[in-house]
């Protein structure tokens, strides 16, 4: 038991670590503001725990590290989807402050090597939280011809691809069910408000019949109408029945923006929402870019 004891107390460390990721991923991470926090406090937490347990464990260095940071490990493999591998920059972090903490504990190393040290880790992570939200929702600058397609306003206006030359086009793709989606639209709403009244662009939100959910039936034109008028938005709206949308612009999940050149040719993509990004300077300057 004694043997088994200082494992479980790490894996139990472990467990607060998966806390305090989620809170960094779902809080910092979602915040302008906060964003430079995310990493400090994940590299902070793990410094304490390592500073802890190396004092107090005979186990080996490494194998401190690795049982604290299996958990998260875990979890990040479990749920993480592929546009979201920078994520796993988490356990890394931790795992590298772990050994600090422990190497610190058991060779007591001068306060003044060690506190420029910290200081320089505690900068550069400050600083690489903006960095992994660009990571973890990167605009993908393509050139692609989409097939002809029709987007059908719920007002029940038709627009066909060859009435949109000419035009910068940008298509939100959302659903009422997508909790990125309803933080993503207020800023697609500014934007709209901007530039609604530049006959050059166009901004449309599809509500998608996409869902997350094995045989739920998705949105219907009454439920996204539904969501607007309580939202207040005014942006064009849109329904893809039958996802031919989705499936004419090859969509990976919500939030997706595609925004067409006046050429009607695909020049961006991006999948995903993180509040801490500044999407609406994006969105204008990827449009200024095309005019």
């Amino acid at each position: 038991m004694r043997r088994i004891l200082p494992l479980l107390i790490d894996l139990a460390c472990g467990v607060l670590f998966v806390a305090v990721a989620f809170f960094a991923a779902r809080v910092l991470l979602a915040s302008a503001r906060l964003v430079y926090l995310c990493f400090p406090l994940l590299a902070a937490v793990a410094l304490a725990a390592g500073l802890w347990r190396g004092a107090r464990s005979e186990l080996p260095l490494l194998l401190v590290a690795v049982v604290m940071t299996l958990p998260l490990l875990i979890v990040t493999l479990q749920f993480v989807s592929g546009r979201d591998r920078p994520l796993f920059a988490f356990p890394a972090v931790i795992f590298v402050f772990v050994c600090i903490g422990v190497a610190m504990a058991r060779s007591r190393p001068k306060p003044w090597i060690v506190a420029p040290v910290l200081a320089v880790a505690g900068i550069a992570g400050a600083l690489a939280g903006p960095r992994l939200v660009r990571l973890i929702v990167p605009n993908r600058h393509v050139n692609e011809m989409p097939a002809p397609f029709v987007i059908r306003l719920v007002d029940g206006t038709t627009l066909s691809s060859p009435d949109l030359a000419g035009k910068v086009v940008v298509l939100d793709f959302w659903a009422t069910w997508c909790v990125p989606c309803q933080h993503e639209l207020p800023a697609i709403q500014r934007v709209y408000d901007e530039m609604k009244n530049q006959s050059d662009v166009l901004i449309v939100a599809v509500d998608g019949v996409m869902t997350d959910a094995p045989g739920d039936a998705g949105d219907s034109k009454e439920r996204a109408a539904a969501y607007f008028r309580r939202g207040g938005y005014t942006i064009p709206l849109a329904w893809d029945g039958g996802a031919v949308l989705e499936r004419s612009f090859a969509l990976k999940g919500f939030p997706s923006l595609i925004i067409l050149d006046r050429a009607g040719r695909v020049r961006m993509r991006r999948v995903g929402y993180i509040g801490s990004e500044n999407l609406e300077d994006v969105l204008t300057g990827e449009i200024a870019a095309l005019r």
